[in-house]
């Protein structure tokens, strides 16, 4: 099956261009189920079932906007794991945002954690076939970002990215096409995981804040990414990046990090008045 739509993955993933225009943020854009049975989640998430428009279907946890009287709809957050990850490594930081104020979807990209099935993991494939999968992942984004947005008591125009490790490529490439992203998080960019230059896509974003989250020892590739991304936009400063104490491979768990990527995000999609 995955050699099968291998032509397919490669032009998902091409390039920036090649990324699928905005997704309608209408409901129903993608089928979903809610409540579906899925492992242990935090009190504060739903178990949701998302359909792709090639009929994949993903698992995913729903943290639905608590209810402000009066106040306006509450801005989005989607998550996106690394790799050869899952949306577990992502829960506590869509806690922690929940309680901020955000929707918030985590999701488990096609062959990864909940969405893995004996006929397409991530995990049981060989090199080609994970490239075919991870090509495909723009179309599990599409899906997740039309489900979120289309959500009762989200904000259907104001939705921030965050993406870990190679979540860092398709966290770009839908930003660059989606005018309803106010900012983007990247949290340990490979910048070119699959193929992906991502500093040229970084640089395509064209102004849109942009966060990038790296330990000490991977600060150069954070600082060569904000380079490249003011550079190519005349100089215009729009990316910030924030060093954290952790090791690289420990980023995800570092105290200071839920705190600063939120104080970030509202400072974005929140501005004081």
């Amino acid at each position: 099956m995955l050699t099968s739509l291998a032509l397919a993955a490669t032009a998902a993933f091409a390039g920036p261009s090649a990324f699928a225009p905005s997704v309608p943020t209408a409901a129903g854009t993608a089928a979903v189920y809610d409540n579906v049975p899925a492992p242990t989640l935090p009190d504060a998430a739903s178990a949701v079932s998302i359909e792709t428009k090639d009929k994949q279907l993903l698992a995913g946890s729903f943290y639905e906007p608590k209810r402000r009287k009066g106040k306006s709809a509450a801005p989005a957050a989607l998550l996106l794991h690394d790799a050869g990850a899952s949306r577990d490594d992502l829960e506590e930081i869509a806690v922690y945002l929940h309680k901020k104020g955000f929707a918030v979807l985590t999701v488990d990209l096609r062959g990864h954690g909940g969405s893995a099935t004996d006929a397409m993991s991530f995990e049981k494939s060989d090199e080609k076939g994970q490239n075919t999968l991870w090509g495909l992942a723009t179309r599990d984004v599409d899906a997740a970002a039309s489900f979120l947005l289309g959500k009762k008591g989200v904000h259907a125009s104001n939705l921030s990215i965050i993406g870990v490790g190679a979540g860092a490529a398709l966290a770009v490439r839908r930003a660059a096409d989606d005018e309803n992203v106010r900012s983007v998080v990247l949290i340990e960019p490979d910048p070119k995981a699959f193929g992906y230059n991502l500093a040229g896509g970084m640089a395509d974003l064209g102004g849109l804040p942009t966060l990038v989250v790296s330990s000490k020892e991977t600060r150069t590739v954070a600082d060569r990414l904000q380079a490249a991304a003011h550079d190519g936009n005349g100089g215009l400063e729009y990316v910030d990046v924030t060093v954290v104490k952790s090791k690289a491979d420990e980023t995800l768990g570092d105290k200071r990090l839920k705190s600063s990527t939120a104080a970030w995000l509202r400072e974005q999609v929140m501005p004081r008045k």
